[in-house]
């Protein structure tokens, strides 16, 4: 009886067509169950119908009674949340510590002991100005005007700037070098070197007051001097000398010698007297061996 729940409505007029061949019968039969079963499907489909909709009615009873208690709690519902902007965080710079190791068991740190004292260094003196002024240099001004005296006597011989000679030169008179020259310098007068000479020179008397280098012995019967900012490379033997230059060899003379304050000299003096102006340099020894005194015997018991 129950193969036919699933369609409760059954057309008679079809079943009856589809068992239409049986006999008078049979067909009343059939048409008796059918109408039995029509009448179950129904009233089951009522019966179905009645619960669906008292479950219905249920449930909106329920609804209304639980909006009736909503309203007399008198609850609000919570208002939707607005989304929130996030402000982009500011990151402050770290500050680093000092991170202090120490170790698990402290131990007292060693004394370490005290350094010795570096001695002071000593304090060079520096070294002084090398220059030559010819405006100020007495040895130029004495030797111009003694030159001028003999040019005027007719004594002097000048080599003019612009002049080179290669070879040794003699004169009976004064000699003037204002070139060069490349040899030796023999004169029974005077000889005042404003320019270049490579080679010795031998003269009554030397006046050297140059800013070229002069390479060779000095040799006079006479003074020798060497003006402010001249370099002389070679030793000196006179009876009397000034220094306000540069000479590098030894200086013997029988007489006086002065070293000016600009003076720079390397090697050793020997004269009769010796006299060391404030701010000369003097790399060498200085003996008075031409001074005629016997320093032993001021010594003796």
């Amino acid at each position: 009886m129950s193969n036919f729940d699933d369609d409760a409505n059954v057309d008679k007029d079809l079943l009856s067509q589809i068992f239409a061949d049986e006999g008078d019968d049979e067909n009343a039969e059939t048409d008796a169950l059918l109408d039995e079963l029509l009448k179950e499907t129904e009233d089951s489909g009522e019966k179905e119908d009645s619960a669906s909709e008292a479950s219905l009615s249920d449930v909106v009873e329920a609804e209304k009674a639980e909006q009736v208690s909503l309203e007399d709690l008198d609850i609000e519902e919570p208002a939707a949340e607005e989304p929130v902007k996030e402000e982009p965080a500011v990151e402050e710079p770290v500050k680093e510590e000092p991170v202090v190791e120490t170790s698990a068991a402290e131990e007292p740190a060693a004394v370490e002991a005290p350094a010795a004292a570096e001695a002071p260094k000593p304090e060079q003196a520096a070294a002084p100005k090398f220059e030559q002024n010819t405006e100020k240099d007495v040895v130029r001004k004495e030797a111009t005007e003694k030159i001028e005296l003999d040019r005027q006597a007719g004594n002097t011989t000048t080599i003019t700037r612009g002049t080179e000679i290669n070879g040794s030169i003699s004169s009976d008179g004064s000699l003037e070098v204002c070139g060069v020259i490349q040899g030796d310098i023999d004169c029974r007068g005077m000889v005042s070197v404003v320019g270049q000479v490579t080679g010795d020179i031998i003269a009554s008397e030397i006046y050297v007051s140059t800013d070229k280098r002069l390479s060779g012995d000095l040799s006079s019967e006479g003074a020798i001097k060497i003006g402010e900012g001249t370099k002389v490379m070679g030793n000196i033997n006179a009876t009397s000398a000034y220094i306000a230059g540069a000479v590098k060899g030894n200086i013997d003379v029988n007489g006086h010698v002065e070293v000016d304050s600009t003076a720079i000299i390397r090697g050793d003096i020997n004269a009769k007297s010796i006299q060391v102006n404030s701010g000369a340099v003097v790399d060498g020894k200085m003996s008075l061996g031409y001074a005629g005194v016997d320093l032993d015997s001021f010594f003796e018991e």
